[in-house]
């Protein structure tokens, strides 16, 4: 097929998958469709639904630590990696980089680290805004990357290998992510207009609420002008909000607007700020709502947070580290992180092993319970056997039975058990 042909079948077809294989092939940087700049002024600065939740997302993944373990899941604090993780650069902390890092992921779909390497291991790491790196896909399919460009200098700038992208996927370009904020950005314009019409409306009420008309002619618009402003002066402003009085001439109104309370827009807000926690995984309940809000309810909606939103991510940048260290780590080896300082996994914690004590008081071995619960437990003399005799064997022998069957059956509606594990390979 030659050049014209494959130009004509775009065009006769239109198929995004192929407009994207096409503009790969000509190497030019691939930027993401939001930049930084776009998404804080016209979301995290404005907004304070997305302000809330890349807060808070944020400020969950940085106050987890990292770490190298082996595969006894020790962990190796001496490890290069593990400093790294302790102390990315002389410059900025290491809370502060991954706030910053997260940030950019939440907003934009992506972030950037470049490794600087002495010795053979990674000694910094140095975070590059997505507004100035970007990758140049590659000619070649089984490479996929060529580089990486800076300050769209259309050049390979950095080598892959340099370079450690973190970004939440996105099927239609898998080179450059997709955040939350692009799916829901038209969510975030709707209620940063419905505030900005709620402001115009109680500044100079923008849209009039209705026409006075007279019985008498006016020889100048002037004159119309001129009781037009004297009304305002007269009756406008905030202390006359919504008063209404009654002037001669056998004056008529008619009213041109919906009034106030039929432009209250506190059920659509609603309906806005639901959308947008939703697309970034935060429940409105640990968002801030108080109106249906407990504390029960607020724990179990913090503990759907960590399992939903933040656990995913980590598992996302922990995938994303490891390939990018894989020189660096020796067979067995791999970074993790730890969510065991997490005060709502360590409640989840407490209420898995009061789940485990009950099956095991029921007769239940250890050795099934570890196996249901994933806790890790080193197999012991005994173990195997259940501690119950005698009358209660028939009962441990069709509990048993049923847990082998349908173990999480029995246990699913208490908690999550894989994402409860202290460690998360």
């Amino acid at each position: 097929m030659t050049i014209t042909d494959r130009i004509k079948a775009l065009f006769q077809k239109r198929n995004y998958a192929i407009s994207d294989v096409w503009e790969t092939k000509l190497g030019q940087p691939v930027y993401s469709k939001i930049s930084v700049q776009n998404a804080v002024k016209e979301g995290y600065s404005i907004n304070p639904t997305v302000n809330r939740c890349v807060f808070l997302i944020t400020k969950a993944v940085c106050g987890i630590p990292w770490v190298v373990q082996n595969e006894e899941g020790e962990d190796l604090y001496d490890h290069p990696l593990s400093v790294l993780m302790a102390n990315p650069n002389p410059t900025i902390s290491v809370d502060d980089m991954t706030e910053l890092v997260t940030s950019w992921i939440e907003l934009t779909g992506n972030a950037y680290l470049l490794k600087v390497k002495g010795g053979g291991y990674t000694t910094e790491l140095w975070p590059i805004s997505p507004d100035r790196l970007a990758p140049i896909p590659s000619k070649e399919m089984t490479e996929w990357v060529k580089g990486y460009s800076l300050d769209n200098s259309r050049r390979v700038d950095y080598e892959p290998e340099e370079i450690i992208h973190l970004k939440l996927f996105n099927p239609a370009d898998p080179l450059i992510g997709i955040s939350p904020l692009q799916a829901v950005s038209k969510w975030v314009d709707v209620d940063n207009d419905m505030t900005d019409f709620n402001k115009a409306a109680m500044q100079n009420r923008a849209v009039i609420d209705g026409i006075l008309t007279f019985e008498r002619e006016f020889t100048s618009q002037d004159q119309a002008n001129a009781i037009a402003e004297r009304v305002n002066e007269t009756y406008g402003g905030p202390s006359n909000a919504r008063r209404m009085k009654i002037i001669g001439s056998n004056a008529k109104y008619q009213r041109t607007a919906l009034t106030p309370v039929e432009l209250d827009f506190a059920t659509s807000r609603k309906a806005n700020r639901e959308a947008i926690a939703m697309a970034f995984g935060v429940p409105i309940v640990y968002l801030g709502d108080t109106q249906a809000s407990t504390y029960s309810n607020f724990q179990a909606s913090e503990l759907i947070f960590y399992i939903q939103t933040v656990i995913p991510l980590l598992d996302d940048m922990k995938d994303a580290y490891n390939f990018s260290f894989r020189d660096e780590l020796n067979p067995g080896e791999y970074l993790n992180y730890d969510i065991m300082n997490v005060p709502a996994m360590r409640e989840a914690l407490f209420t898995k092993a009061q789940t485990a004590k009950i099956f095991h008081s029921m007769g239940v071995p250890m050795s099934e319970v570890n196996r249901i619960f994933e806790f890790g437990i080193e197999e012991y003399d005994g173990w195997d056997e259940s501690h119950v005799s005698g009358s209660s064997n028939s009962q441990e022998g069709e509990l048993r039975e049923s847990v082998k069957k349908k173990p999480l059956r029995l246990v699913r509606d208490v908690l999550p058990l894989k994402t409860l594990n202290s460690r998360t390979r």
